[in-house]
């Protein structure tokens, strides 16, 4: 399952740009979950969307999708925002407590972010375990990857480019093939 984050009357994080008018967090993870799951169909992956490009679900909604169609993986992506525009690069989540935490999604978090950063050159926000309700709530490995800041014009200069983006799909495609490689293939 390949989640763009937001969508509808959320728009998620958001920036004026006089040149582009508004560009938001859902439009962004419209586009790169498109790309990224033309690039797994193509493979012969059955992938399923959480949203089309003009609505949206809430985190539940998007679990109980991917509980299900019981997915292998779900990859949910996100741009972020700060107040300050020094804020950039990359970050990836995944479930985890104090007691406890996916072993799974830790792994698929470490081969998406090094991907990524070594793809892109962002800077290495790492991985994170949270709890957060799309993490907590799926049945499999669930990743929730934070693109860069919206708010930061080097991050926003990268995202609003095709090139980038075609980059990033690339990026996450051979993460997820990584993550079936044994590791001692890997």
């Amino acid at each position: 399952v390949v989640d763009p984050g937001h969508g509808g009357d959320d728009p998620g994080t958001t920036h004026v740009d006089d040149k582009r008018g508004n560009l938001t967090e859902a439009e962004l993870a419209w586009d790169l979950a498109s790309r990224l799951e033309g690039r797994l169909s193509a493979l012969g992956v059955s992938t399923w969307l959480t949203r089309g490009p003009h609505n949206g679900a809430t985190d539940e909604q998007r679990a109980h999708l991917a509980n299900d169609v019981s997915a292998d993986l779900v990859v949910s992506l996100h741009v972020d925002g700060f107040g300050s525009p020094r804020a950039n690069g990359l970050a990836v989540y995944y479930w985890g407590g104090h007691e406890s935490s996916s072993t799974i999604g830790e792994r698929l978090a470490d081969l998406v972010q090094r991907e990524l950063v070594a793809r892109t050159g962002m800077t290495n926000g790492r991985i994170h375990a949270k709890s957060w309700a799309l993490l907590r709530l799926t049945r499999m490995p669930t990743v929730q990857v934070e693109l860069g800041y919206l708010t930061s014009p080097l991050d926003r200069a990268r995202l609003t480019d095709p090139l980038f983006r075609d980059t990033v799909a690339e990026g996450l495609l051979v993460a997820i093939q990584r993550l079936y490689l044994p590791k001692a293939d890997d």
